[in-house]
């Protein structure tokens, strides 16, 4: 069979498949609408340490309840010398390591909330990034007089952003690969989202026969296509994902997103710690997703980002400098210039094409931060409140969002953290009401009762729905 005519014939077939896979079309109400806002979720896997990203600076009311609290210069943020941190606002400084992120805060792309975090602190990983990535860590306040204390749901079978996608009614009802995690496997937040692909290695998508690879694939197709069970369903969006990533990206090409001539930090297939670069990867896999609409209909990507686990010689500052080992400061130097590459390569600045940033939404999360003070080992370990990062075309950027609460001993959690003044889903739900359109949050952070708009993002506001998907019964929430 013709290549092309091949593939005119999947992307056809694409259209029915994505109607009856992507979650909502059949539970959500309303007329089907035509968002086309693009929701990136980058988790920064291991509890980011946000008092080494930012700090108070000279001047700055907290600045010498910080220096006292973390006296090693491994985790410390100068305010002088060569590695002294960048300026922002409010008596606050940026690590020097995250010039290209302090460029995006320049241009007003990029904003800052303070110490957000879970409304019952949980300094586990894996209970923390269980409870924010299902959106279901129960409730402290704002609870009706009728409903008992919720400490958090664990047994929830999908993740927010699943019930996002499924009580969305302004979605086109005609997308053939909307959701996409850059990873190896569905991430806790995409939980049971039928029309999640993982897209960490393209090439893997090819199925690399030496002879009548088309006509295996189009045999394949047509098996899927006949079979109307499940495994026939997910086996035809198998067929339909394969076709569409060759149609984007050269799969034969191993090397497919070394972007040569970009300025991302690129991976070198020679460096045995090339693996460091993977953001880079990650965030051209969606670049080129994106620009590809609209044939593909991206609208919620999830990306990982972790190693930021630094219980020894954490590294704020590069290696050599006072004992550094480098380490948070190299990952947070790559996290920069990756996403600054991102933010250019969506203003169309290296192919001269369409400026998309009006359309996309980041937001960078942790599942919390650390403590307040340095540890023996000159490193940090597990705390609670923590900032959030929003990039856009439409996040008020340049600015500081939150409360801000103080690193005096009488402010601080326990005597240990950052207490947290802002609950994580509050950001999450401004973003889906004001940009995504979803005002249904009762679907999505059951037992978040309480939304006020932090005015990080602009968009038109809607009263938001706190009443439970039809769903909620088999979820286990009532």
């Amino acid at each position: 069979m013709n290549r092309i005519k091949r593939r005119t014939f999947l992307a056809g077939g694409a259209a029915g498949a994505a109607t009856s896979l992507l979650p909502g079309l059949s539970m959500a109400t309303g007329t089907r609408g035509d968002n086309d806002q693009v929701l990136i979720y980058v988790f920064l896997r291991g509890g980011i340490d946000g008092l080494s990203l930012y700090a108070p600076g000279s001047g700055h009311p907290d600045r010498g309840f910080y220096e006292s609290l973390r006296p090693s210069l491994s985790v410390r943020l100068p305010i002088s010398g060569g590695n002294a941190m960048l300026p922002l606002a409010d008596g606050f400084g940026i690590n020097s390591a995250a010039a290209a992120l302090r460029e995006l805060w320049t241009e007003g792309d990029l904003a800052i909330v303070h110490a957000t975090g879970l409304p019952i602190v949980n300094r586990s990983h894996f209970e923390a990034e269980r409870f924010i990535e299902l959106g279901t860590p129960g409730a402290t306040v704002g609870l009706p007089p009728d409903q008992p204390q919720i400490d958090g749901v664990r047994t929830t079978s999908t993740g927010w952003l699943t019930r996002h996608l499924a009580s969305a009614t302004n979605l086109p009802s005609t997308m053939t690969m909307p959701v996409v995690a850059t990873e190896t496997q569905v991430t806790l937040s995409l939980t049971n989202e039928p029309a999640a692909t993982t897209l960490r290695y393209p090439d893997d998508f090819d199925l690399a026969l030496n002879t009548f690879e088309e006509q295996v694939e189009d045999r394949l197709t047509s098996i899927y296509a006949a079979d109307g069970s499940d495994i026939g369903i997910a086996g035809e969006q198998a067929m339909i994902a394969q076709s569409l990533i060759e149609e984007v990206f050269d799969v034969s090409n191993k090397d497919y997103n070394i972007a040569l001539g970009r300025p991302y930090p690129i991976r070198d297939p020679a460096d045995p710690d090339s693996n460091l670069e993977t953001i880079s990867d990650k965030l051209i896999t969606l670049a080129r997703l994106i620009k590809a609409e609209p044939s593909l209909g991206l609208r919620i990507a999830q990306v990982d980002y972790g190693g930021w686990d630094d219980h020894t010689v954490q590294g704020s500052l590069p290696q050599g400098t006072s004992g550094s080992s480098g380490n948070y400061y190299n990952r947070l130097e790559r996290l920069s210039l990756a996403v600054n590459a991102f933010w250019a390569d969506m203003a169309g600045q290296f192919d001269a094409g369409q400026d998309r940033r009006s359309r996309v939404t980041v937001i960078f999360h942790s599942e919390f931060g650390r403590r307040a003070y340095n540890n023996a080992d000159n490193g940090t370990d597990h705390g609670s409140g923590n900032p959030m990062l929003l990039l856009g075309g439409n996040v008020n950027g340049g600015q500081f969002h939150g409360e801000w609460p103080g690193m005096s001993p009488g402010e601080l959690f326990q005597g240990n953290d950052l207490r947290t003044t802002n609950d994580f889903r509050r950001v999450l739900s401004e973003v889906l009401i004001r940009r995504q359109g979803n005002p249904n949050l009762g679907m999505v952070f059951p037992y978040y009762y309480n939304y006020q708009p932090i005015g990080v993002v602009n968009g038109p506001d809607q009263l938001p729905n706190y009443g439970p998907g039809d769903d909620m019964t088999s979820d286990g929430f009532e």
